[in-house]
């Protein structure tokens, strides 16, 4: 159960819209925000003049902080704290979280410095590789229309991973619709139908131990394609993957089907630790 939620803020419209996703999509947490002051980014005085502009950041931080302490009084959610701190933005978040008890950072997929063509920002990607806990990028969510999940599209490949990420998504979407997809790699010897069977099967049985109904699917392709292609024409609202697979590395690698969704998926995705 997500009890303690970070919530890294920057002032960016995407980061007050994922504040309000996360709000809406944990309302029973304790939440705390987190501005980081970047020294790099002297943009608030003029070219040759920055000699007031830590003055200037910390006026806007506090400004960022009182929106985000409306948001939460408005959704009636426990804001537990507001955090401040002066340095690299994805150094500070994961350094907060280690020094922290935190089970869950949810973030904006782009922030002030993002440019269309980037699908995540620079932050929200080192926290996804670097973290110990898990994290929820969010993308296309408008904080005026913000709503709980109502379809939630669960990846599995048989990893203990991937069924925590299955536990997660029971538990924390249970109000939702649940999809469990298995994608078969024609490119790995042993992923059969008959393979696919016995772990959607798992799931299932997994499922009825709590009492919930989930859907179950498989289909044959590649995974991290298919599975965004699958979140594309059915509608879905939120994506849950395992953060590491079949290999046992501990981070999200490049290249990996976790990061790869993480990065084109076009709905918040939770990677699970």
């Amino acid at each position: 159960m997500v009890q303690r939620v970070l919530d890294p803020i920057d002032g960016s419209d995407e980061a007050f819209d994922a504040l309000e996703y996360s709000f809406v999509t944990f309302p029973d947490a304790s939440h705390t925000t987190l501005y980081v002051i970047n020294p790099t980014k002297k943009r608030y005085e003029g070219p040759g003049r920055d000699e007031n502009w830590l003055t200037k950041a910390e006026q806007e931080t506090e400004e960022v902080h009182d929106t985000a302490r409306e948001m939460a009084e408005h959704r009636g959610v426990t804001l537990e704290g507001t955090v401040t701190r002066r340095g690299a933005p994805a150094e500070q978040i994961l350094e907060y979280v280690d020094q922290n008890d935190i089970d869950q950072i949810s973030v904006g997929s782009k922030g002030r410095s993002s440019i269309d063509t980037v699908f995540v920002g620079s932050v929200a990607k080192t926290v996804t590789r670097r973290s110990p806990t898990t994290v929820t990028v969010v993308r296309n969510v408008d904080r005026e229309d913000a709503t709980p999940p109502e379809q939630v599209l669960v990846a599995v490949d048989g990893s203990e991973r991937a069924y925590d990420a299955f536990e997660f998504a029971l538990h924390e979407f249970s109000n939702g619709t649940i999809t469990v997809l298995h994608v078969i790699d024609p490119s790995e010897a042993f992923a059969t139908a008959t393979n696919a069977d016995s772990i959607l099967e798992t799931t299932r049985q997994r499922a009825d131990d709590r009492g919930s109904t989930i859907r179950t699917e498989s289909e044959r392709g590649d995974p991290a394609r298919t599975i965004a292609e699958r979140v594309t024409e059915r509608d879905v609202d939120h994506l849950v993957v395992g953060r590491s697979g079949r290999s046992g590395w501990p981070r999200v690698l490049l290249g990996s089907v976790a990061e790869s969704l993480v990065l084109r998926a076009p709905v918040p995705v939770t990677v699970v630790s």
